[in-house]
This record gives structure tokens, C-alpha cells and sequence, in this order.
């Protein structure tokens, strides 16, 4: 009970520092001319340029709390605490189509299997079994480059 009301105040506590909005620029690239990145009225960027340094978060796959009521499936349908559980490095993010494969700094690359509220249209979160909640906590909001590595193929 007490790992939940941590998580929830953690969750409360984050959502409320983005809100006060944190600036997300590209790192400079190293010998080309400045990039261009269009950024939408809420201010995030559309698609991501090479090397865009993003929000990165954790969330638990199969935890309810972190995601919907049926929360081992994703936005795509696949059962992602199987994928999970298996090695598989899964991710969601709402600014590439679904099965794009992101590479983040530190971390990997990881396919994109989910989606997130739409006011974090900025961010990758990155899926974590059920059993590492501490984990996901300690991960926090980093701030890391995120780049696309395949474009994955829109729904639509």
C-alpha cells in the first residue's frame, strides 16, 4: 500500500512539474547547420529530429495504477508484460507511429508498442515488469537524446 501512495504522489508531483512546462531543445549537431524543429501550439515537436534530447520515464507493465484496466495489452494490442518478461525492450511513445524503434541514450533501443496521455506527447516511457515498480521510481523523468532508428508503419 505504501509503494502505491508513493507512486501516485511521485506520478501527482511529476505531472505538476511538467506542467509549469520544460523547455525541450535539440543538441546542437556536430557538423551540420542548426536543426529545424516545428513545434506544435502546446509547444512540443512534431516529428523528432536526429538526436533530440527528450523526457524519458519508466511505467510498470501490468500494473493497473500505471496504465489502464486491461494493463498487460498495449495501444497495438500485443501483450507487453509477455514481451516484458521475455527481454524485449518496449516503449511508448505518441510523436512516432507504432513499431518504430527509438534508440535512447543510455538505455538502448526499444520498439514502440504503446501510447501515452496525450499531454505527454514529448516523452518515451519505458516499460518495466511489474515487479520493479521501486525501479521505475528511482528512474524518475530523465532528460536523454532520443533518436529514430526505423519508422514503424501508422495504423491509418
Amino acid at each position: 500500500m505504501k509503494k502505491t501512495i508513493l507512486l501516485a504522489f511521485m506520478i501527482a508531483l511529476a505531472s505538476i512539474w511538467i506542467g509549469y512546462g520544460i523547455d525541450v531543445k535539440p543538441l546542437p549537431a556536430p557538423e551540420s547547420g542548426p536543426e529545424i524543429v516545428t513545434f506544435d501550439q502546446a509547444g512540443f515537436a512534431g516529428n523528432p529530429a536526429p538526436g533530440l534530447v527528450r523526457e524519458v520515464t519508466a511505467y510498470n507493465v501490468g500494473v493497473r495504477e500505471q496504465t489502464s484496466d486491461d494493463p498487460c495489452i498495449g495501444a497495438t494490442g500485443e501483450n507487453l508484460c509477455r514481451l516484458v518478461a521475455r527481454g524485449l525492450k518496449v516503449c511508448a511513445a505518441n510523436f512516432v507511429d507504432p513499431n518504430t524503434i527509438l534508440h535512447i541514450e543510455g538505455f538502448g533501443e526499444c520498439v514502440v508498442l504503446d501510447r501515452m496521455h496525450r499531454r505527454f506527447a514529448h516523452r518515451v516511457d519505458i516499460a518495466m515488469r511489474e515487479d520493479e515498480v521501486d525501479r521505475a521510481v528511482e528512474f524518475g523523468v530523465q532528460r536523454r537524446q532520443v533518436k529514430v532508428v526505423t519508422a514503424g508503419i501508422s495504423p491509418n
